[in-house]
């Protein structure tokens, strides 16, 4: 299993964050503007994609090996050119890093692509960690701290709880409910799918980032 990670444009996390995430054997890949986030965070990645349209200085490609540079009139953008880069490559794990604060219709692109069949494990940006998550996990955070689920892909759906304020066992997600800034009641906080499909979404800075390392 090989992990790759994606920077792409928008706000990302702090260069500090991002070397609490990237692992010494994960494949990098940025795109297009992703690169002026990875290279200030020391990352230099293993390839570039995009059409190039909003990087800073095109002078910043001069020393990456590998770059790769798409069309702008095509029908892909450039965060599913690098996913394809990264799975082309033998990556089946892929962390997304950047693209907060943009467009509404990028943001929402982005979230559609965690229901893709070469799946997104963990979207970083500047204030949210999003994560998709299938059967059993455990969290830790700070008692108080928030964090809210919302399911994706096609039901049924079925979530249990034990640890949060509001417990998920009794959500009815069919309907088009959600748990929107729910709340940790103690550090630990398990999560059992029985079925379907969910991402959670945890404030950047409430995040315990050992887990990343």
């Amino acid at each position: 299993m090989r992990r790759g990670i994606l920077f792409i444009g928008g706000a990302g996390p702090s260069s500090a964050r991002i070397g609490s995430i990237i692992k010494p054997n994960d494949l990098v890949c940025a795109a297009d503007s992703g690169l002026d986030m990875a290279l200030p965070a020391g990352i230099e990645p293993q390839g570039v994609v995009g059409d190039m349209d909003s990087i800073s200085d095109l002078r910043l490609l001069d020393n990456c090996s590998v770059v790769e540079i798409a069309e702008r009139d095509k029908d892909k953008c450039d965060t599913e050119l690098g996913i394809s880069w990264l799975t082309g490559r033998g990556c089946d794990s892929i962390v997304l890093i950047g693209g907060g604060e943009g467009r509404l219709d990028h943001t929402l692109a982005l979230m559609k692509l965690f229901s893709r069949e070469n799946r997104l494990s963990v979207w970083f940006t500047a204030r949210d960690m999003i994560e998709s998550i299938e059967g059993n996990t455990e969290l830790t955070g700070d008692v108080g701290s928030t964090i809210s689920f919302f399911p994706i892909d096609d039901g049924p759906w079925l979530l249990r709880s034990v640890g949060l304020t509001w417990e998920l066992d009794a959500v009815d997600w069919g309907s088009g409910a959600f748990s929107l800034s729910n709340r940790f009641e103690t550090a630990s906080v398990r999560l059992m799918v029985g079925s379907g499909r969910f991402i959670l979404i945890r404030p950047i800075e409430q995040l315990l980032y050992s887990r990343w390392k």
